[in-house]
């Protein structure tokens, strides 16, 4: 008088490998990296005697502390759940097999960090990191130009503040360097 209902997916003839579903293991294995340069980079800091507490070094820490511990989490995520994509089928009903790039993305993030590297020196970074943080945006598939562009302008003026007022650092001032 039971039902029984299974979940598996149907039966393909193709066995999955340890590693199937699981290529975004690529990001835990590089924000490792990040960590481990970030780590490097701050254990040989040569620090002045007149830098004050807490120091040129605990930002970096905390970041690459970060980087450690959102790469064992995406980690964990991964091996417990693996996400393969669906690929569907074919017209005579034989699953799809292969791999895909949303290259539009791709393309816009890499031309938006491009023109960022380029425009910064001149735009100063108020404006090119606005334009940063709206490309990429862009790239990810946000659709509300405007309002995407607003909180660009006002993440990177955050930013501005804090380095600056904050931190006693001064970003690029480019065009607006009069304000700044």
């Amino acid at each position: 008088m039971s039902n029984s209902v299974t979940t598996d997916p149907p039966d393909t003839g193709t066995r999955a490998g340890a590693l199937t579903g699981r290529s975004g293991l690529v990001v835990p294995a590089l924000l490792v990296a990040l960590g481990l340069f970030l780590v490097y980079g701050t254990v040989t800091m040569k620090v002045p005697d007149t830098a004050t507490s807490p120091g040129p070094q605990v930002f970096p820490a905390i970041v690459a502390g970060f980087c450690f511990l959102v790469a064992v989490l995406v980690t964990v995520q991964l091996i417990r759940r693996p996400e393969p994509v669906d690929l569907g089928v074919d017209d005579d009903g034989r699953p799809n097999t292969g791999t895909f790039s949303n290259w539009r993305s791709v393309g816009i993030t890499v031309g938006t960090v491009a023109l960022f590297i380029a425009l910064l020196e001149p735009l100063g970074w108020v404006l090119a990191g606005a334009f940063l943080f709206w490309g990429v945006s862009i790239g990810l598939g946000g659709r509300r130009y405007v309002f995407d562009a607003a909180v660009a302008l006002l993440v990177s003026s955050a930013v501005q503040l804090v380095f600056s007022g904050g931190l006693g650092l001064t970003l690029p001032g480019g065009i607006l360097a009069a304000v700044f």
